[in-house]
């Protein structure tokens, strides 16, 4: 699963679907009515779905959910596997270039991805007002998968080109905040799904998520370079606390940031190292923090390198599209502050996501509490009160109340306990394993012969659902034939 709530999930990516892949064009041969016109064979094609604005309040208003298409391998009995690209807008990327595919052409299988509401073209509401947004909750998201998956099985021809039995088995995958998507179904949903595979699924949350910061303080510490990094922030803190003008003007030259503020100052700072650091070792592997641990050598003084690293990635890394919205995420919720409710437009998938860590995840990244013994690797200006700031004067009361972690984790993970046909895929290095059923300390969940949770040695976020390559790790490619294995068997 940004810099607000962090890029969960993100990444979240979040994430997101977090692969360096590109996305293939999209035959979109529909109007908004929803069933598929006839295309060439083999390609994705994409509809829409009328759905219920609140499946469960008094708002009985109607709208249109997109979805994707791939019906290349799908013969009548194969299964249906469902995925959600999460805070990204859906491409056919979902449906084409992902490790599922392969399974699909193993199983006969229907590739199906399915935007989330108040993400892309799937907006239930004409705006992205608080009073708009107090309909995108996890529970009519989640309703929204169920009430297509109760299409598929009573009226399938209204979605499909080709003829879906009505017992078809469903499963639903996902990566990311998709991968945590993917397990509530099985869990909120067995009659509907049978099985699950989950990536990199974030399911526990953190009010104060400090332990991002520590994957790549790991990273950098196996480089010979993360205690020299932790006292560049140090140094930066030193600084910035001081209330010295002269010396903030020259960390706004130093780190080419601005901002009125120390406050500030060390936002911009956060989000150029979210971006460009933290993200690159969730996406890639350990290719940037070599490079990052190379401004540390030859007795540079450590703020200085620190400077010089973070300037380095920032001008020298590029992004995958998918996650460009979010490098600026501290000027954003800076500015969403000062606006009030600031632009409300539609299509802004890191105003759509603010809300979601406001009123569910949080996972707020912020430095380690001061009187711990835990490593800083980013600045103590940004702490929670600065990101849950700009919450109620972005969105008004409808984040009200802000989010409980104990009774979000007590429900939501609270819920996965003892389900079956759930299988959890954990990238050893991943930045937000501590979000995962495996932690860096151990496991949330039992890890059972009926839902197993594999823990892929030296991967990062989301890899097993990557395209398979000659390149993939042993663990990761042990990690996909595991999978594959199990849902052949809960299919079966």
């Amino acid at each position: 699963m940004s810099n607000i709530c962090n890029f969960w999930r993100g990444l979240a990516l979040f994430v997101i679907l977090v692969c360096s892949i590109v996305a293939s064009p999209v035959n979109d041969v529909t109007n908004r009515n929803g069933k598929p016109s006839p295309s060439p064979a083999n390609t994705t094609v994409a509809a829409w779905i009328t759905q219920p604005i609140d499946h469960f309040g008094a708002n009985n208003g109607t709208w249109r959910q997109q979805y994707m298409v791939n019906d290349k391998y799908y013969k009548p009995g194969g299964p249906i596997y469902i995925l959600t690209p999460g805070e990204s807008e859906v491409s056919a990327m979902y449906t084409e270039d992902t490790h599922f595919v392969s399974l699909a052409s193993e199983t006969n299988g229907l590739m199906v991805a399915i935007e989330h509401r108040f993400f892309g073209n799937s907006n239930p509401m004409p705006d992205l007002s608080g009073a708009s947004l107090k309909y995108l909750t996890l529970e009519n998201t989640l309703e929204d998968f169920a009430r297509f998956i109760r299409t598929v099985k009573t009226n399938s021809s209204s979605l499909f080109q080709k003829a879906v039995p009505a017992n078809s088995k469903i499963v639903f995958v996902g990566g990311s905040y998709g991968g945590a998507l993917a397990a509530w179904m099985r869990a909120m949903y067995p009659d509907l799904v049978t099985a699950a595979w989950a990536s990199s699924a974030p399911v526990f949350t953190y009010i104060d998520f400090y332990h991002l910061d520590q994957a790549l303080g790991r990273h950098l510490t196996a480089r010979g370079c993360g205690e020299l990094f932790a006292r560049g922030v140090k140094e930066l803190d030193a600084i910035l606390l001081s209330n010295n003008s002269s010396g903030l003007d020259s960390v706004r030259k130093m780190f080419s940031v601005t901002g009125s503020t120390a406050q500030d100052v060390a936002a911009g700072i956060t989000s150029a190292i979210t971006g460009t650091v933290n993200l690159p070792v969730m996406l890639n592997g350990d290719a940037l923090d070599q490079s990052v641990c190379s401004f540390f050598e030859n007795s540079v003084p450590p703020l200085t390198a620190y400077s010089k690293a973070v300037s380095a990635a920032v001008k020298g890394y590029a992004m995958p599209q998918a996650i460009r919205p979010y490098r600026n995420m501290a000027v954003y919720r800076r500015d969403m502050a000062a606006k009030s409710q600031g632009d409300l437009s539609l299509n802004q998938p890191f105003r759509s996501w603010y809300y979601i860590c406001c009123k569910w995840f949080s996972d707020w990244q912020v430095a380690p509490p001061k009187d711990s013994n835990v490593t800083a690797y980013r600045s103590q200006l940004v702490d929670r009160e600065y990101w849950q700031g700009g919450c109620q004067s972005s969105f008004g009361s409808s984040v009200h109340p802000l989010t409980d972690a104990t009774e979000h984790n007590r429900r939501w993970l609270g819920m996965l306990k003892d389900v079956a046909n759930i299988y959890y895929t954990v990238g050893e290095l991943d930045p937000w394993r501590d979000t995962t059923v495996a932690t860096v300390d151990g496991t949330l969940l039992s890890n059972t012969a009926s839902s197993p949770i594999f823990v892929m040695n030296g991967a990062t976020h989301t890899q097993d659902m990557q395209p398979d390559t000659a390149y993939d790790l042993n663990s990761v490619r042990m990690a996909k034939q595991m999978g594959d294995s199990l849902i052949k068997k809960w299919i079966a």
